[in-house]
Formats: C-alpha cells, sequence, structure tokens
C-alpha cells in the first residue's frame, strides 16, 4: 500500500492493524559524470515498491533530499544538513506514530544520511516504537562480495542502468583520477586515506580527492544493467523477509 494514494479514512483503519511503514531515503547530489543527481533516491523508491504489495507494510512518500555538504562543488548537489534530515525523518514518524504507527523501516540510499536516521530512531525507540534502517548498497555487498562499489562506481551506475537506463550517460564517464594529499596518504574514500596501511578519516570536499566525482574499486565504464537488476533483485528478495520478520518483533510499549 502506498501511503499518498489512500484517503484519511483508509490510512485510519490501516493504522489500526500495526502496519509497517517503509520510508524510502537518498540524497539528490553528484554520481560522477555519467549518472543521474537522482541515484541515491531513485533506488530506495524502487525497492519500495518492489515491497508495498506485502500484507500490512505502508509505504510513506520518497524522501530525496539528504546530507551531502561535501559534494556542493558539484553542479545540481543538494544539501539539507544533518539537523535538516532530521527534522524531516523525525516529523514524518512522530506524526505517523499519533495516528498509531509503531514499526519503521528506512531504505536508505546514502552514507552521509545515517546520523540524521540514527537520532530520529532512537526518538521511535524511546517512544515505544521500533525503528530499522536498510543502506542497500552495504547490504548487497554483505550477501555477494561482487556487489562491493563505492560512490557513483560500478554498483550504483549499473543499479540505475537498470531502472532507469536513460538516466545513465557512460560516454560521459570520466577515469577516477583520484588525488592523493601526500606521497605517503593514498586515497582510499572520498573522505578517507591510508597512511601505511591504517585508514584515516579525512574530511574534504569531494571534488579534492575525486575530481570525477566518483570513487570506487570498479570503473563506472564496465556497468551494466544485467548486473544492476541482479543486486536489486538480492536487495528486494532480502527486504522482503526482513519486514515478515519484523512482524515477529514484541514491542515494549
Amino acid at each position: 500500500m502506498y501511503l499518498a494514494k489512500m484517503t484519511t479514512a483508509q490510512a485510519k483503519e490501516a493504522f489500526k492493524k500495526d502496519p509497517i511503514i517503509v520510508i524510502p531515503v537518498g540524497s539528490t547530489e553528484q554520481h560522477g559524470t555519467q549518472s543521474a543527481l537522482g541515484t541515491d533516491f531513485m533506488v530506495p523508491s524502487y525497492l519500495a515498491d518492489h515491497v508495498e504489495d506485502i500484507d500490512n507494510v505502508i509505504v510513506a512518500p520518497t524522501v530525496p533530499y539528504g546530507v551531502c555538504p561535501y559534494h556542493l562543488s558539484f553542479e545540481g548537489s543538494i544539501n539539507i544538513g544533518y539537523e535538516g534530515l532530521y527534522m524531516v525523518l523525525h516529523g514524518i514518524m512522530d506524526s505517523l506514530m499519533q495516528h498509531g504507527a509503531k514499526r519503521f523501516v528506512i531504505l536508505n540510499g546514502h552514507g552521509g544520511n545515517t546520523p540524521s536516521i540514527d537520532r530520529a530512531a532512537l526518538e521511535v525507540y524511546h517512544k515505544g516504537g521500533v525503528c530499522a534502517s536498510v543502506d542497500w548498497w552495504s547490504l548487497v555487498a554483505q550477501l555477494d562480495k561482487k556487489f562491493e562499489g563505492g560512490h557513483g562506481d560500478v554498483l550504483e551506475t549499473s543499479a540505475m542502468m537498470a531502472i532507469a537506463p536513460e538516466s545513465v550517460h557512460l560516454e560521459l564517464s570520466k577515469p577516477i583520477n583520484a588525488q592523493d594529499p601526500s606521497e605517503n596518504m593514498k586515497a582510499a574514500y572520498i573522505q578517507a586515506v591510508n597512511f601505511k596501511g591504517g585508514i584515516v578519516r579525512l574530511v574534504r570536499d569531494t571534488k579534492e580527492i575525486a575530481p570525477s566525482g566518483w570513487f570506487g574499486p570498479f570503473d563506472p565504464k564496465d556497468s551494466s544493467a544485467e548486473l544492476g537488476q541482479e543486486a536489486l533483485d538480492l536487495a528486494v528478495s532480502y527486504i522482503r523477509d526482513f519486514l515478515e520478520e519484523m512482524k515477529q518483533m514484541k514491542l515494549s510499549v
């Protein structure tokens, strides 16, 4: 069921059944020169569309904005900040809890959102509910190592090729061109470096360390819709099972 397609009378009846509310959350930000700005919310939206048929599951409207201050040097990126995203999620879940909802699952498409999600989720817990969050890209990599990836590299680009092929332009893809801060500090990720075998957080603007926008072990030029669909199918299967299991959780209040 989609919350947006329900009347208030239908919602009133649905909330009496202790439903699970699924909230797709992402970001509008650069994903290299080859993939869409909407990648991080379009993938969670797709996943939500493929679980909305589950009994007693209600899919809330997607939150398309998130926390990405480090991407603002790339045109089109939109950052609402940690406090902004927290306030949005707090408002959504607090409102729905007033109507009787107690169980929430956030389908997250962007790692920078995690602190805001965790803060809002803990508030749900203290009010007698429960809120789980699923980082889809981490999930599929844990389930199958061939889906390991970074920001805007093969995994995310392939997923978008499966969901919205018109939004991917591999002909515009550029080499990673990662910038090492010093001779002995090697770029390990957008905001991390490898120094003598250890990973150290070194927070900077993305363009300074990854001028092409994407960062990861696999070049997005090798992306394919087939790989993306396989990863999406794996995520959907897992999430469907998780939602059924979450129905069995006993809540404190």
